[in-house]
């Protein structure tokens, strides 16, 4: 029988010493390719409104410098959920470094910088006040701060747009009943995972690895 292969999707957020590794295994994965990674799971449902559980997709790009988690029922629509502390959204953007292949691992590094997007398009940016202290403290680079600030202003535009909705509705169909449920996270040394640790990270010292792609606009 065909031993099932799994891809660590490796999420550094730079106020911690370890790194997050999401183990997703092939049935997760929708897309794979050199611009774009998409990958989804069954979650447990928070929010009123919401069935017991959700399906969670994750698009992270090697050429953009944020990611989108975009939440669905288990009959495909795209919902809102609501935190115990805040308004409700159905997607939330993370700032974060291009995506970076080593092997079959995926890797980013979070930038601290949200954008949370409601069903009828208005969003909101969050975190500011923390991304300004991991750029004056030194927790992200002088040069990642400032793409960090040409994402943002990247996305809104794609908002603005209609395009990343549009890149939504692109993904190759795949039922969102069938999507697994997510294995353990790991937490894994920075020590193992260079591409996406401090000043030798290739983001580090403003070597921007995003290139010409056909989801660039």
């Amino acid at each position: 029988m065909r031993r099932a292969t799994v891809i660590r999707d490796l999420d550094f957020h730079p106020d911690e010493g370890h790194v997050r590794c999401y183990r997703v295994p092939d049935p997760g994965v929708l897309v794979n390719d050199a611009d774009m990674y998409v990958r989804q799971s069954r979650e447990p449902a928070w929010g009123e409104g919401v069935g017991e559980q959700l399906v969670l997709r994750h698009l992270a790009f090697s050429a953009e410098w944020f990611k989108i988690n975009a939440t669905y029922d288990l009959s495909g629509n795209l919902i809102e959920t609501r935190p115990p502390d805040g308004a409700p959204f159905a997607l939330n953007c993370d700032i974060s470094t291009p995506m970076v292949r080593v092997g079959r691992d995926v890797s980013a590094v979070d930038l601290f910088l949200d954008v949370l997007v409601s069903l009828d398009g208005g969003h909101r940016v969050v975190d500011e006040d923390e991304f300004a202290q991991a750029a004056s403290t030194g927790l992200i680079s002088a040069a990642e701060a400032r793409a960090a600030e040409r994402g943002l202003a990247r996305l809104l535009s794609w908002l603005q747009t209609g395009r990343l909705h549009d890149l939504l509705d692109g993904i190759p169909p795949a039922p969102v009943a069938t999507a697994p449920e997510p294995l353990p996270v790991e937490l894994v040394p920075l020590s193992e995972v260079p591409s996406v640790a401090p000043g030798i990270r290739r983001t580090w010292s403003g070597i921007d690895q995003a290139k010409a792609s056909p989801l660039r606009a």
